[in-house]
């Protein structure tokens, strides 16, 4: 090869290297990057310029015939630029789902699947093996849709959860039947756009209200001015036992909150409250029961949306 004239050696060495780039980023926007809440219009710009990158350099290739080595190099980018974009948005967004799921209910499997997604996407050899095949990465990329639609539409809309995970995955059927290039796209598109809305439907009650949370909910002896009066680790027997759980939720989204009280898995009571959002400290309720504290065992509260998505849920032990 002379000097100076680019060849394989040079191409390799761009390939062997550009995953290498593409982990040390995404470790990086991982450990290295403070999210916040209010940096939710990075993520949907993300991904929306991904998404125009991705169908421009479609373009380009298909514009390419099929004996021109061009061909190699845009399906190299394209792969490259899709993994890099799945990495910046995973990073950004994941973090909301892990403060949003309560790890002791039904929605905690599905937030470890998403930390397992974001595994895929900064191990080369895995991440190749999936986009190998066609069906693989649609589902690939659906998931990677929904987890970023599922976070933005709320922040942005203020719907109800429930519509927002309709809304959400509807948007992420669509795409990835687009993504997929079906045939027949006018049956296909819509057929996607129905799946996803009715799978997301479905799922809802395994599913973390994201971006919703409970904001340091606590056991209480009551509630005064808004504000719990102490704070309790254990409740003695015959006292009424209180429960302050300020639930954080987007500017304009409003909703019913449903706060059950248990002793050792039996329920006891169940109290609808209204959900307002938009103050960053979470939206004050409260609610409390003289029948949780009656007998010494395991109290829980659960609180959860009409949905059924959990919310938060706590334990205090009655002595």
């Amino acid at each position: 090869m002379k000097i100076g004239t680019p060849g394989p050696v040079w191409r390799n060495r761009i390939r062997l290297a550009a995953p290498w780039i593409s982990l040390a980023m995404g470790l990086w926007s991982a450990f290295f990057v403070v999210r916040r809440y209010e940096q939710a219009r990075r993520v949907a710009w993300l991904l929306g310029a991904a998404w125009v990158v991705l169908g421009l350099l479609a373009l380009v290739r298909a514009a390419i015939p099929d004996d021109r080595k061009w061909k190699g190099k845009v399906d190299f980018g394209l792969v490259w630029i899709a993994q890099s974009a799945s990495q910046e948005i995973l990073f950004f967004v994941v973090p909301f789902w892990i403060r949003s799921t309560t790890w002791t209910s039904r929605n905690a499997p599905f937030t470890a699947a998403l930390l397992l997604l974001c595994a895929t996407v900064l191990v080369d050899p895995v991440y190749q093996w999936i986009v190998r095949d066609l069906r693989a990465a649609v589902v690939h990329k659906s998931l990677v849709q929904f987890t970023a639609l599922a976070f933005l539409v709320p922040v942005f809309t203020g719907t109800h959860t429930l519509e927002a995970l309709a809304l959400a995955g509807a948007l992420a059927g669509g795409i990835a039947t687009t993504a997929s290039r079906l045939g027949r796209p006018w049956v296909a598109i819509p057929t996607g756009i129905f799946l996803g809305a009715a799978l997301a439907t479905a799922a809802a009650p395994w599913i973390a209200p994201v971006p919703l949370r409970v904001e340091g909910g606590v056991f209480c002896s009551g509630v005064a001015r808004r504000l719990p009066t102490d704070t309790l680790r254990s409740c003695p027997r015959g006292r009424e036992l209180w429960a302050y759980t300020p639930v954080f939720a987007p500017a304009g989204l409003s909703d019913t909150l449903t706060q059950s009280w248990s002793r050792d898995g039996r329920e006891l009571a169940r109290v609808h409250l209204p959900l307002s959002g938009g103050r960053a400290e979470g939206y004050r309720t409260w609610s409390s029961s003289a029948l949780a504290g009656s007998r010494p065992g395991e109290v829980s509260l659960e609180t959860s949306l009409g949905s059924g998505q959990i919310v938060g849920r706590m334990t205090i032990p009655v002595l």
